[in-house]
């Protein structure tokens, strides 16, 4: 979907609970879209700035605030940025990995580890909510045994 068709869906949304699409919102929304990727609140800010210099820091997170409740951004907490946004998809939230090497993000499909969630409420009544976190790991370049540290291949830093 192209970023204006995510501003017009999303300003849709908004008006039918009373909301608007203001430019804080706009500008949010654009970077989300044209990145495609997990941003922390800063690089969003600094993007968004560049698309409107009248946003500021807290109208950003207020944004990002907003649209996690109207269920169009999910957050994840990463060691990288400490959270990271992006759009959700078909407002259907997912799960994350994050590898510990490089850094990178990975989506995972939301029922991964749904047998995991029921073991866990059964068995201790806890409710876990695994789409706030990100699993820790290695992507397959960096656990690949080839290469130096830090290249495709290379293993993780500090192996």
């Amino acid at each position: 979907m192209t970023s204006e068709a995510t501003i017009e869906e999303v300003g849709t949304l908004l008006r039918s609970r009373g909301a608007r699409m203001t430019r804080a919102r706009r500008a949010v929304l654009t970077v989300l879209a044209r990145d495609g990727g997990h941003l922390g609140a800063e690089e969003i800010l600094g993007r968004a700035t560049v698309l409107d210099p009248s946003v500021h820091r807290a109208t950003v997170y207020r944004t990002l605030d907003a649209l996690a409740d109207l269920g169009v951004v999910q957050h994840v907490h990463v060691r990288r940025t400490g959270t990271a946004y992006h759009l959700a998809h078909g407002g259907r939230e997912h799960l994350h990995a994050e590898c510990r090497g490089c850094g990178a993000v990975q989506d995972l499909p939301a029922d991964l580890l749904d047998d995991v969630v029921e073991a866990v409420g059964h068995r201790a009544g806890f409710t876990v909510e695994p789409t706030h976190v990100a699993l820790s790991g290695l992507c397959a370049a960096c656990a690949a045994p080839a290469g130096g540290p830090g290249e495709p291949g290379g293993g993780a830093p500090g192996r």
